[in-house]
């Protein structure tokens, strides 16, 4: 019985890294997507950093068609929920989603000032909670987190300041350092799916 055990618990392990180099090198069989992919996006994040402008419009569009299709959805679900006032609710919220999203449609130059100002908030926001956080734990490091802390406090207050220039760019920057951040992810990722690839899973055993 016992040697029984002691097979059955060191051959497990050897089945179930097996099966994640074959899962590994199935995901290396695509790579060439991923490359594909990552690069476009990085490619893309360069355009929208270049042209802003460009960038920015793209960003409100994109948060449009989000907002409309999140409110369609919500439409969806809303009816599947049993009681009256959280069908009420979640309809309201469904339809104002929908109105917001047509609203930056058919008025972009009002969305993109809308949305700079949402990104403003965020970093006066996070710049305020990493202060009161750093200055809780001022002994044990909080020190950076309170300089983080003021470093967004500035750029919010800048780009407050900078208003309404600083809208024909912003959401355009952001954009696309995510697109980069993006990329350069998913290229990341297909470097280590051919690392598997070559990898032998008989070795494992």
């Amino acid at each position: 019985m016992s040697n029984g055990a002691t097979e059955h618990t060191t051959e497990a392990p050897n089945a179930a890294e097996r099966q994640a180099f074959v899962a590994g090198r199935e995901a290396g069989s695509n790579r060439w997507l991923l490359y594909i992919v990552g690069g476009v996006s990085i490619l893309a994040g360069v355009i929208a950093i270049a042209m802003p402008l460009l960038g920015t419009l793209t960003a409100a569009i994109v948060a449009g068609a989000a907002l409309i299709a999140s409110g369609f959805a919500g439409l969806f679900t809303a009816f599947r929920r049993h009681e009256g006032w959280h069908v009420a609710a979640a309809f309201a919220l469904a339809l104002l989603s929908i109105l917001v999203g047509i609203m930056i449609f058919l008025q972009p130059i009002a969305g993109i000032f809308a949305l700079t100002t949402l990104v403003i908030a965020w970093f006066a926001a996070s710049g305020l909670l990493r202060v009161y956080y750093g200055a809780r734990m001022v002994r044990d490091g909080g020190g950076w987190m309170i300089g983080t802390g003021v470093l967004s406090i500035a750029v919010a207050l800048l780009l407050w300041f900078g208003l309404p220039f600083s809208a024909t760019w912003v959401l355009g920057v952001v954009l696309g350092v995510d697109l980069m951040l993006w990329g350069a992810l998913l290229i990341a990722y297909a470097v280590r799916a051919g690392r598997w690839t070559a990898a032998d899973p008989q070795e494992v055993g």
